[in-house]
């Protein structure tokens, strides 16, 4: 690697060496064809009116074109604000597929535990049953032996006796504790039967969320529906707009040239009466050229030289901080496959409303709010259920998969992931922890742009996955991820943090890289780019989530 930079800085040292020789020769080549260059006819010289009207023209062209430049500008503003709109409308989707998923899942817990309970009950039922039965046979006995005739007892004596009041005292023994045993197993089954009570209690509360969330995304994909047509007008409108401007920006063009056309001739003609002037001074300096045409050379060849050095000693240490970079990069690259595989292996599928792992709730991630949601319910928090595996648990999990990369490391690892899929496609819907995912139907703008049919990323779920390889389970809603890290304010942003759209951070999210640049994945139509910061409509707080 060393030679090849050697040879590499070697070669350029010796071009640059050339290049110097051939602008300074070319300067003396030039100073001598001026020198010898004869007189040609005189060009023509503009009037000063046609100059003037000439400007005059573009003045006019100007001011026609700056009108048509504001209203298209008005356009793009009221379309900027039709597609932030629309872009908190597909993000309360993607909030009700969460709660969705959700509510799915608590709902299934809580007819589970009413379906586990009855079956207790019925078990406890069929043991009072069995245990009255020996009850009833203990006291048939004991009324058996107290009936018997007494003549033998008679006739036995003592020991006859005393054997029947033994037998009478075991009988009556035994009674009491039978029918001890019945009363704990109805005591039993009565709480039981409460517990039932409270468990189909819950279950219909949980059920009635799972309806609820259900009317949200309807109602979420209603609202996309109705802004459609209204953003397509706009988008017409903006088109006619941008025809015009395109018409009189080409007579604008028109007149420039006219302008410039008649500037020229007036330079030629100037630069005409200046040469004829200049042409004996060159004479008189091309003594003065050769010389320093000469002190020229030697200093490019100094400078050449020592440049060829400065760029060899230069290309050795980059060559050596590439290999320790390089060496970084695949342990990073190891941790952050780690990290991702555990996180993906546990979210569920964001596109289906019927996700399988809602069966034993064991597997389901849940996001903090959901859980929160369980857990304040006063009916639930009695049944000590199991609750799913939430984002902090999975979180601290994937983070010790990820390795103690330090902050910096980290926060490059987040944007080095994000920055692979520059170019990649807008898809609403679309991308986990794993990489970009095939997009969702909406019904209307996405879906005229075929976002269903398109492999991609949505924002939400660019940042989720971009986080994913430092251990950092995020739920695919800009809304929840707002609620996650550190909240700061945007004038604090650092490279790494987190940039939120909307006044609860529900219309779009992107990753802040620093000197006034984001990394987003817009809206239907585009792609997963770099872009300037848009100071408006942007959340209260950004957040820092390493």
């Amino acid at each position: 690697m060393t030679n090849f930079a050697s040879r590499r800085g070697y070669t350029a040292g010796v071009s640059a060496l050339g290049k110097a020789r051939i602008i300074v020769a070319s300067g003396v080549i030039v100073a001598c064809i001026g020198s010898t260059t004869p007189a040609y006819a005189e060009p023509v010289n503009p009037s000063d009116s046609e100059i003037a009207d000439a400007n005059g023209a573009v003045g006019q062209a100007e001011g026609k074109v700056s009108g048509l430049a504001a209203s298209l500008s008005t356009s793009d503003s009221q379309i900027a604000s039709l597609e932030m709109e629309m872009g908190g409308l597909r993000e309360a989707v993607n909030k009700a597929l969460v709660d969705y998923h959700d509510a799915q899942s608590s709902a299934q817990q809580a007819r589970d535990g009413v379906s586990a309970a009855r079956s207790r009950l019925d078990d406890t039922q069929s043991e009072i049953v069995n245990a009255q039965k020996v009850l009833d046979e203990i006291s048939r006995s004991a009324y058996r032996q107290g009936a018997a005739p007494s003549g033998v007892a008679g006739v036995a004596g003592k020991t006859a006796s005393e054997d029947a009041l033994d037998r009478q005292t075991y009988l009556r023994t035994n009674a009491e504790k039978q029918r001890e045993a019945v009363d704990k197993l109805d005591r039993l089954r009565t709480e039981q039967a409460n517990e039932e009570s409270r468990l189909r209690e819950a279950r219909n509360l949980a059920e009635q969320r799972e309806k609820a969330a259900e009317s949200a995304k309807a109602t979420a994909q209603q609202a996309i529906d109705d802004s459609s047509a209204k953003l397509e007008d706009n988008l017409r409108k903006r088109a006619e707009l941008v025809a015009h401007r395109d018409e009189a920006q080409r007579e604008l063009d028109a007149a420039r040239g006219n302008v410039s056309h008649l500037n020229n001739q007036r330079n030629e003609y100037k630069e005409y009466k200046e040469a004829e002037a200049a042409r004996k001074k060159a004479e008189e300096e091309a003594a003065a050229a050769e010389k320093a045409r000469q002190e020229a050379e030697a200093l490019a060849v100094r400078a050449a030289e020592e440049a060829a050095a400065a760029r060899r000693e230069a290309e050795q240490r980059a060559a050596a901080q590439e290999r320790a970079q390089q060496t970084r990069r695949d342990a990073n690259t190891a941790s952050a496959t780690a990290a991702e595989a555990l996180i993906q292996a546990a979210m569920p599928d964001h596109a289906s409303l019927n996700n399988s792992q809602t069966g034993n709730g064991l597997n389901t991630v849940q996001s903090p709010q959901a859980v929160d949601a369980v857990n304040g319910d006063s009916v639930l928090r009695d049944l000590d259920v199991v609750q799913p595996e939430t984002l902090d648990t999975l979180t601290k999990k994937a983070t010790a998969a990820a390795g103690n990369a330090s902050r910096s490391a980290k926060i490059e690892t987040v944007i080095s992931r994000a920055q692979t899929y520059i170019g990649t496609q807008y898809a609403w819907g679309g991308g986990n922890a794993s990489g970009p995912t095939l997009g969702i139907r909406d019904g209307g703008v996405a879906d005229s742009y075929g976002d269903y049919n398109k492999v991609g990323f949505d924002c939400s779920g660019l940042t989720l996955y971009a986080f994913a390889g430092v251990g950092i389970a995020l739920p695919h809603y800009s809304g929840y991820q707002y609620q996650k890290g550190t909240k700061i304010s945007p004038s604090e942003m650092e490279r790494g943090d987190l940039i939120f759209y909307g006044p609860n951070a529900e219309n779009h999210v992107a990753i802040y890289l620093g000197d006034g640049t984001m990394l987003e994945a817009p809206q239907s139509g585009s792609t997963v780019r770099i872009s300037p910061v848009r100071w408006s409509g942007m959340s209260p707080y950004a957040v820092r989530l390493i």
